[in-house]
């Protein structure tokens, strides 16, 4: 139901498969007609075809006779023991930095050179990986996995780099075991260096982007006046992509996710198949069973390649969650399928900066710098308290999404959901009580909710504003990891805040995330007194025997107390049977959108349905005379007459439109119907305070009207002549399938995917 990305501070793009590379661009015209003399490549968009057995790996053009200005600086740094980089993963106990919290601080040595390409000829290197603080365990790198020859091999660690000169750059070559076979090529160029001197800290401001000093000393993991000693130096460079590679990945189509695979072939997609339509589509989770894909054998060209079948798709992977071009693939090896993704030639490499920014270029270091920072590290026993006394100074500004946003990385903020749903400002949410139901976590809720408010100027929840209380039905259990949902609880307390700031928000923590706990909790915070609304992230398949019971409780609920409540859709797409509460008629059901622009300046089409927003037809509940008055004809046929889901929707792509949230000591990235839920929760209690200060009771409209709160939503669409309470979604589909939806595509008035639409809130509450 959600996905959160968080931050992953490590400036080795070769690594991980080349997933932290950024935007093809046109090679520049210092390298723009050598490059193309390189391996003939993949290029699949253009529908050429690979019929070749192997990848022939050639120097694309020929040793230079002089060393150019970046080869001298190279051999100069090479010679004195090699570049290094740096790599992070620092947990926040609350203290410094322990090898018991599994905390590593490493760096990663080109490993040097004795000898120059230009005058000996390709020379080899192998790169050495080093903890930095013999306190901290040494890291275990996943590993990269290329396709090759007809083949899946796995590059060695440590690697071996086989570095040659070419034209005025420097060739990197990826070696098998073998010591000859090439499993990835790419060149360096425009180098330059930049001596360092006195305090870490007043380094030049490119430096501290890519090197987290600043955090580290607000954790108190580094010396404040730690300083560089004589001859250290940091070196720019830039990388291009040279022959097409193809990297294998573990799929992500199975949750929960196996153990990553340990041998030399990645965990298959498919056993027995072949690359079809009895394979496509496919769908791609996150780690958290949330959907970040779909690929249709439409979206992309079977061809063969190096003697393989593979699936090339037409278009790149999204910025957000690929950040070079990268293509995604599908490719047949002895008899199963694999995925994996393909860097095409000529791409130039962008890098991620400990900041979050991302430049063309990236930062390395030399063997006096790296023993600099050794020294100004600290570690030593954990302390007690708050996981976040000192937040992060520094927060990733990249504009990821290009809508408009004002969140982290050009994602969601509060103001920016504001204003896109049309909240008048003169409404907070005053006097109105939302009760949020999860199963257990560890986050530090308060903690983190009070970060999140100090950074977007909300009102801090604290013994002067209690505005934030916790029923915790768990009696302070532990969750194991299996069992942890993670940053849910934060997303939805953080959305509700975000909407409704001055609204009091109760967390009720269900005893565990069993079915029958989570009913008891709803339960619980039916009972709170003066509760609006109650907000419900998770989803159950059930059959009609079990919802017959809890739907009375929850008809009570809304007959008797006028609560509404507000269950996810899903994130699987249409269903022929519609997730549980979602698919009670006591519930109002919230889908998903994708937010084009923050401010509507697209119109209609500033957003368009999510594809994996849920929907479908409630297996047991007859579609009720308040949906069935609107939604017409041929909605209700083609739900064959039964309660169709959802009923309104909210911003849930974060692939393109994520909203910002603070869990455990960082900013993060959310996504899901589950965003989209605690967005409406928070929008009932806008409309809570705004009926309250007309002298009337939204409880009592709830418990009055035939179909309670979804009454009045359907009602008020009903009702709309001038400006419509909702903004119709025009574009998009949720059909995951080969087969016809007649209501998987977003249309003017109600559909499978986005219901009636997404709330204009004061047009809304001029209608209720």
């Amino acid at each position: 139901m959600i996905s959160v990305q968080k931050y992953i501070r490590n400036m080795l793009p070769e690594r991980t498969g080349g997933g932290e590379c950024v935007q093809r661009r046109v090679a520049s015209r210092r390298y723009g007609a050598l490059v193309i003399a390189a391996v003939a490549y993949l290029c699949a968009v253009a529908g050429c075809q690979d019929d070749s057995n192997a990848v022939v790996i050639e120097e694309p053009w020929g040793a230079p006779a002089t060393l150019s200005a970046d080869q001298k600086l190279y051999q100069g740094v090479e010679f004195q023991g090699g570049e290094l980089t740096f790599a992070d993963s620092i947990k926040f106990p609350g203290g410094t930095l322990t090898a018991k919290n599994n905390d590593y601080v490493y760096s990663i040595s080109s490993g040097g050179l004795h000898k120059s390409p230009l005058t000996a000829g390709p020379q080899n290197q192998t790169e050495a990986l080093t903890t930095l603080d013999a306190n901290l365990k040494v890291v275990a790198l996943s590993p990269t996995r290329v396709v090759q020859a007809g083949q899946v091999w796995v590059v060695p660690t440590p690697v071996t780099q086989r570095i040659s000169y070419a034209g005025t750059g420097i060739r990197v070559d990826e070696l098998a075991p073998d010591g000859q076979t090439s499993l990835q090529s790419y060149l360096l160029y425009d180098f330059s260096i930049t001596p360092l001197a006195g305090a870490i800290a007043n380094s030049p401001a490119e430096l501290l982007a890519a090197l987290p000093v600043s955090e580290w000393t607000s954790y108190g993991n580094f010396l404040v006046n730690a300083s560089w000693q004589a001859g250290a130096e940091y070196i720019k460079r830039r990388g291009l992509r040279l022959a097409d590679v193809v990297f294998a990945q573990d799929c992500a189509n199975q949750y929960p996710a196996p153990p990553a695979s340990t041998t030399t072939l990645p965990l298959a997609c498919a056993m027995d198949a072949t690359l079809g339509d009895s394979f496509f589509p496919i769908s791609l989770l996150s780690s958290n069973d949330h959907p970040t894909e779909t690929d249709f054998l439409s979206n992309g060209r079977i061809i063969n390649w190096q003697g393989i079948p593979i699936w090339v798709a037409w278009r790149p992977l999204a910025r957000e969650q690929s950040a070079t071009e990268n293509h995604r693939v599908f490719f047949e090896l002895g008899g199963n399928i694999y995925m994996g993704m393909l860097q095409k030639h000529g791409t130039t490499f962008q890098y991620d900066q400990a900041d979050g920014t991302r430049v063309p270029y990236q930062v390395v270091y030399n063997q006096a710098a790296v023993t600099s920072v050794r020294k100004g590290l600290v570690t030593g026993s954990v302390a007690g308290g708050s996981e976040d006394l000192n937040p992060p100074e520094v927060v990733p500004t990249i504009d990821l999404f290009r809508i408009g946003g004002h969140g982290i990385d050009g994602s969601l903020s509060p103001a920016d959901l504001r204003i896109h749903y049309n909240v008048p400002s003169t409404l907070t949410g005053t006097g109105q009580t939302i009760a949020i139901v999860d199963a257990p976590a560890t986050g530090p809720v308060l903690d983190d909710l009070n970060i999140f408010s100090d950074y977007f100027e909300l009102p801090e929840c604290n013994s002067a504003n209690p505005c934030f209380q916790v029923n915790d039905l768990s009696n302070g259990a532990i969750p194991s990891a299996q069992n942890d949902v993670g940053s849910e609880v934060e997303l939805d307390v953080q959305m509700v805040h975000a909407l409704a700031p001055a609204a009091k928000i109760v967390l009720v923590i269900a005893h565990s995330n069993s079915h029958a706990d989570l009913l008891s909790a709803v339960n619980t915070a039916e009972a709170l007194p003066g509760v609006t609304a109650v907000s419900l992230s998770y989803t159950f398949s059930l059959a009609t025997a079990e919802t017959d019971s809890e739907d009375m409780k929850l008809a009570s609920m809304q007959s008797n107390a006028g609560i509404t409540l507000f269950s996810s859709s899903g994130d699987d797409g249409h269903l022929a049977n519609a997730t549980y509460p979602a698919s009670s008629p006591y519930v109002t059901a919230v889908g998903g959108t994708r937010i084009r622009s923050v401010d509507w300046r697209l119109g209609a089409f500033s957003d368009v349905a999510w594809e994996f927003s849920g929907g479908g037809a409630s297996a047991y509940a007859m579609m009720p005379a308040w949906q069935s008055a609107y939604v017409g004809p041929v909605v209700f046929a083609a739900n064959g007459g039964m309660r169709a889901v959802p009923d309104v929707a909210a911003v849930a792509d974060g692939q393109h439109s994520a909203v910002t949230i603070y869990y455990k000591g960082s900013w993060g990235l959310a996504s899901g119907t589950s965003v989209a839920t605690p967005i409406w929760a928070g929008i009932v209690a806008l409309v809570g305070e705004s009926l309250g200060r007309q002298g009337q009771s939204l409880a009592t409209l709830v418990k009055q009207t035939p179909g309670g709160f979804n009454g009045l939503l359907y009602r008020a669409k009903m009702n709309a002549v001038s400006v419509a309470p909702f903004y119709d979604i025009l574009s998009g589909s949720n059909n995951l399938t080969t087969s016809s939806c007649e209501v998987c595509t977003a249309a003017p008035g109600y559909n499978d995917i986005t219901g009636l639409g997404v709330p204009n809130v004061a047009s809304l509450l001029g209608l209720l």
